[in-house]
């Protein structure tokens, strides 16, 4: 029984997908040959552009057994015991070339975006820093205003004492 409020169903974005140890089908009216271990070779297709979807023949036996959660969620892949790789198929298709041109492109866009998104977001940490700037200069000039009217009254009051006295205030106060 799953546990409340998860579902016992595999949902769309759980889609399992292939890992380096599921077995792709091997091809058609190839022979299997052999590995430097003796046992035979599994197909694995690269993914690196200059190879992008090659198919070749590797060792079917790992330098080490990775645990099952390893394995699972592809956190790594022991390298092969033996170095024994065999190109079945040396040509890039057609539209494996014109996908590998479009995330270029993608690749090309999204670094742009983020550039453009770094330029605008230090323009307006600028302006922000300018805007506080301005305020803190602006308080400042109303902090030596007071101040000069403070010294003025304070001059005014010691040049006439009696007019606090009196209830009189000065002008320079006002």
């Amino acid at each position: 029984m799953p546990r409340r409020g998860k579902s016992s169903k595999l949902s769309w974005n759980r889609t399992l997908v292939g890992t380096t140890f599921t077995r792709l089908p091997l091809p058609s009216g190839v022979p299997v040959p052999m590995c430097y271990c003796g046992d035979p070779c599994k197909v694995a297709i690269y993914d690196e552009e200059e190879t992008y979807k090659q198919m070749y023949w590797m060792c079917d036996n790992y330098a080490f057994d990775p645990t099952p959660r390893q394995i699972r969620i592809v956190l790594m892949t022991p390298p092969p015991l033996c170095d024994f790789e065999l190109w079945i198929n040396t040509e890039i298709k057609e539209k494996d070339k014109l996908y590998l041109g479009k995330l270029k492109e993608w690749e090309a866009e999204w670094r742009e975006l983020v550039e453009k998104r770094r330029q605008d977001e230090a323009a307006e940490k600028k302006r922000v820093e300018e805007a506080e700037m301005r305020h803190a200069a602006q308080r400042r000039e109303e902090k030596e205003k007071k101040l000069e009217r403070v010294r003025r009254a304070k001059t005014a009051m010691e040049e006439n004492p009696n007019d606090l006295s009196n209830g009189k205030w000065s002008r320079c106060t006002q």
